[in-house]
This record gives C-alpha cells, sequence and structure tokens, in this order.
C-alpha cells in the first residue's frame, strides 16, 4: 500500500489511497474504472484505516466506504477509536445518499440473528460471532446498514475471505443502506484469483447505473435589480457603465462593439448590483 494520501492513474484506472504516513503498516485504497471515476464527484482521505468516495448515479447519489478495523486482539482503545471515526463519518453522510461500506472488519458473523433481523442474514460463515462481529452488527445496525454477505446461500470456501493460522476465519463485508439491499444481487470469494495478498478476492456483484458527472457549467444567478431602486445605487451603476462605454467608442467592428456592451453591462452589474442568493429558479 502506498504510504500517505494521494491519487494516481494507471492503465485508465484511477487509484485513490490513504495510508500511513510513514511506513506500510496499513493503508486503504479504492480503483476506479474510467466511467466510475467520470461519476466522482469527490472522495475524502479520512486516515490510514478509512478512506471515502462519492459517486453520481442515475437514481441517487452513493458514499462508499472502505474500512480496514482493527484486528481482534487490538485494545478496547484502538477499536473504540475506529468505529467512532466510522460512525463520524457515517453521520456527515449526506441523508439520502445510498452507502455502501466494504472492507476488511476483522470480524466473525455467526448464523444467530437475534435483535438483528433487520442487518443479517443466517448465512454467517462462523461459527459464532466476535467482539469485532458483534460492533460491526451494531453499527450496521444502528446505520440502517445490511451486512449482505449474510444473505447469500454460498458453499462455506465462497463464504470464507481469510484464514488465520490458528484456523479462525475473519471476512471481508459488504454492507448497503437496507433499502436499497436488493441492488445487490450476488457477493462471494473467489480462491483462485491472483490478487497478491493472503486475502480471497471479494466480488459483490451490483445493479446499478453510474451517470457522469455533468460537466456544463451552471446558469449564473439573476441580477439583484432591487438594489437599482436606490438612487445612489443606480446612480452609480450608470457612471460605471458610462465609463466602460467610452472605452468602445473607437471600435468599428460591430460585432466587436455589441460584444463589448454586453461584456460591459456584465461586469459592472457584477461590480455594482451583484447576483441574488438562492437558485436560479428562485
Amino acid at each position: 500500500m502506498y504510504m500517505g494520501r494521494g491519487q494516481l492513474v494507471s492503465d485508465e484506472k484511477i487509484i485513490l489511497y490513504s495510508g500511513h504516513d510513514s511506513d506500510h503498516a496499513r493503508g486503504v485504497g479504492l480503483v476506479l474504472l474510467k466511467k466510475e471515476a467520470a461519476a466522482l464527484l469527490s472522495w475524502k482521505p479520512i486516515s490510514d484505516r478509512l478512506i471515502s468516495a462519492h459517486l453520481h448515479t442515475r437514481h441517487v447519489k452513493i458514499t462508499v466506504i472502505q474500512a480496514y478495523a482493527p484486528i481482534e486482539d487490538a485494545v478496547n482503545v484502538s477499536k473504540d477509536a475506529f468505529y467512532d471515526q466510522l460512525q463520524h463519518e457515517l453521520d456527515s453522510t449526506p441523508r439520502h445518499d445510498l452507502v455502501m461500506m466494504l472492507g476488511n472488519l476483522n470480524g466473525q458473523i455467526g448464523d444467530s440473528r437475534r435483535g438483528f433481523e433487520r442487518t443479517i442474514c443466517p448465512h454467517g460463515s462462523a461459527r459464532k460471532t466476535n467482539d469485532n462481529g458483534e460492533r460491526f452488527i451494531s453499527l450496521c445496525t444502528a446505520n440502517a446498514l445490511a451486512v449482505d454477505n449474510t444473505y447469500f446461500a454460498h458453499q462455506m470456501i465462497h463464504k470464507r475471505t481469510w484464514r488465520s493460522p490458528d484456523g479462525s476465519t475473519l471476512n471481508d463485508y459488504v454492507c448497503i443502506t437496507g433499502q436499497w439491499r436488493s441492488s445487490l444481487l450476488d457477493i462471494r470469494a473467489f480462491r483462485g484469483a491472483d490478487i497478491g495478498s493472503n486475502h480471497n478476492l471479494v466480488v459483490a456483484k451490483c445493479q446499478l447505473w453510474i451517470k457522469r458527472v455533468p460537466t456544463q457549467p451552471r446558469r449564473p444567478r439573476p441580477f439583484d435589480l432591487a438594489k437599482l431602486k436606490d438612487l445612489n445605487m443606480a446612480t452609480q451603476f450608470q457612471i460605471e457603465l458610462r465609463n466602460r462605454f467610452e472605452a468602445l467608442a473607437d471600435l468599428t467592428d460591430i460585432e466587436q462593439h455589441w460584444t463589448g456592451i454586453q461584456e460591459a453591462f456584465v461586469a459592472r452589474a457584477d461590480l455594482t448590483v451583484g447576483r441574488r442568493r438562492g437558485m436560479y429558479r428562485e
């Protein structure tokens, strides 16, 4: 993983990364293909454990959060700090965004759903839920997120994404806003993918239509013409406009003269009257 924070382009892909400042101990990143990169509104390197991106789609804007949680044996202070920071990021997400959270949460989720029926389904990959798993489920429940790995009944080898030397199994998870859960069609692990990692590749099939961010400039707000009811303001505008017109007196080309008049009106109005507040349609 790269150190520090930044972005780079490789083979027409944009790589966004947020790593540790001085070593390769931790780090998170997102790789966007050309189509997804065109829909990127903004992104935020939060820490060496969290990164987020804001995308534009046909029906809804998406906030994607990539997370790398502390390991199960980490002290509670580290876990609390991570989940507090993650909760803060979820709180700052626009209210109507579709939230998709994914990454290595270093947790185990069993098949017990008691009290979490809206968050998980009975297709977890572990015998029981550990502390990291409980923290993760509680966070998802509080933020109306569904842990979609548990919704698909695959063989166990297609659920587990990493096995530690002591035999315990941990998972990389994909979560989505509950009301959009049906947009995820399938999630499974692929053991044969050569990705240079001791984790298996996790693939989620989504049915979301990415939309290119519009590039045309916004229409300017109308001038605040109500200010011209003030006699002093109107007089100042006339003086500014007269001074500008004097500079156009020597122009002989009619097209240049007309363009100069337009620019004079707009420039002097911006300087003296200013624009109305609010959206254009108001």
